[in-house]
C-alpha cells in the first residue's frame, strides 16, 4: 500500500505528505498572525461581533502577508522535502543555478507577458471588457505585487512542477506526471474568490503547458518566468482580476459582462480566450526545444554527466 515494487515509497504518499505539511504549517502561521492582528483591535471592539468584524478588516489589510507567508511556506516544504529527507540535489528537481538557464527565464517572462497582453487584446476586440482609463497609474500594488508575484511564481512552481513531477517520475508514466500536478496545481486555487469548473480546467491547462516546458529542459526557469508575467500584466499592468484577487493596474479595466468566452469574477482564466491562448503556448515551446533531445525519465543520471551542458546545446 505504502511502497511500489521496487520498495520505494509511492509518488502519492510523498505528495501527500508534503502538501499536509504545508496546510498544517500554514494553518499555525496564519493563526498566529490573526492573534497577533487580535491585540491591534481589541480595544476598539464593544462586542464579540464587533471583535470579529473589526478582526476580519485588519486580516484584509493584511492579506499581501499571508500571500507571502503561503509562498515561503511551499517553497521552503517542497525544498526541505527534497534536500532534506529525500537528500536529492536541487538540480534534479528542475532547480539548477539560474545563471545557467537565464535565457530560459528571459523567455518565460516574455512569452508570459505576451500571453496575458494577448488575452487581453481578445478581450478588448470582443467588446467584453472596458478600459476606463488608459493613463498609467503607478500605486502601491505595482511594487508590492510585483515581489509576490515573483514569489508565488517561484514557490508554485517550485512545488508542483519542480516536486510533484520530480516525484512522480518514480512511476515511469508520462501521463500520471502531466496529470497529477496539473490537477494539484489547479485545486490549489480552489478557495480564491470566483474559482469555477472553466477556470479549474484552464489552470489545470496552464499546468499542463509548464509541466512540457519542464519536460522538455528539466529545468523549471522557463516556467517560473511565464508564471511571473502571467500574473503580474492580468493584474498590475491590466487591472484584470487575478485568481479573483482585485489589484490596481497602471490601467484600470472591467469586465462589461461576464461569459465562457471572456471569464469572470475569478479572472480571464475562466474564458475560452485564454484557453486558445494557452494552446498556442505549446507550439512555442515545441519550436523552442526543437534542437534539445533530452530524456525527463533519465534526468538524475544525466545530471551526473554534465546534464546542463547537454542541454545548452540545444539552444
Amino acid at each position: 500500500m505504502f511502497k511500489n515494487a521496487e520498495g520505494k515509497v509511492r509518488s502519492g504518499w510523498k505528495i501527500t505528505a508534503a502538501l499536509g505539511s504545508f496546510f498544517v504549517i500554514l494553518m499555525v502561521a496564519e493563526i498566529i498572525i490573526a492573534i497577533a492582528l487580535m491585540f491591534t483591535v481589541v480595544g476598539s471592539a464593544d462586542s464579540v461581533w464587533s471583535l470579529y468584524d473589526k478582526l476580519l478588516e485588519r486580516m484584509i489589510e493584511w492579506s499581501w502577508l499571508m500571500s507571502l507567508l503561503q509562498t515561503v511556506v511551499m517553497f521552503a516544504v517542497a525544498v526541505l522535502t527534497w534536500k532534506v529527507i529525500f537528500k536529492r540535489s536541487l538540480m534534479s528537481m528542475g532547480l539548477p543555478r539560474v545563471s545557467q538557464h537565464i535565457k530560459e527565464l528571459l523567455w518565460g517572462l516574455l512569452l508570459g507577458a505576451v500571453s496575458m497582453a494577448l488575452v487581453f487584446a481578445l478581450l478588448l476586440a470582443a467588446g467584453l471588457i472596458k478600459v476606463e482609463s488608459w493613463i498609467p497609474k503607478v500605486s502601491a500594488d505595482t511594487f508590492l505585487y510585483l515581489l509576490i508575484f515573483i514569489l508565488v511564481g517561484i514557490a508554485e512552481e517550485t512545488f508542483s512542477r519542480g516536486y510533484c513531477m520530480s516525484v512522480m517520475r518514480q512511476t515511469r508514466s508520462v501521463a500520471l506526471m502531466f496529470i497529477v500536478p496539473a490537477v494539484i496545481f489547479s485545486l490549489l486555487h480552489i478557495s480564491n474568490p470566483g474559482f469555477s469548473f472553466s477556470a479549474f480546467v484552464n489552470i489545470a491547462i496552464v499546468g499542463l503547458l509548464f509541466a512540457y516546458m519542464y519536460m522538455k529542459s528539466g529545468n523549471i526557469w522557463m516556467p517560473i518566468g511565464y508564471h511571473i508575467t502571467w500574473n503580474y500584466f492580468q493584474g498590475c499592468v491590466f487591472g484584470l482580476s487575478t485568481s479573483g484577487l482585485g489589484i490596481n493596474g497602471l490601467i484600470k479595466s472591467e469586465y462589461t459582462r461576464y461569459s465562457l468566452l471572456g471569464g469572470g469574477v475569478f479572472g480571464p482564466e475562466e474564458g475560452v480566450l485564454t484557453t486558445a491562448v494557452l494552446l498556442f503556448g505549446f507550439l512555442f515551446v515545441k519550436w523552442y526545444y526543437r534542437k534539445l533531445s533530452f530524456d525527463f525519465m533519465v534526468m538524475e543520471p544525466l545530471e551526473m554527466n554534465n546534464r546542463d551542458g547537454i542541454q545548452s546545446k540545444g539552444e
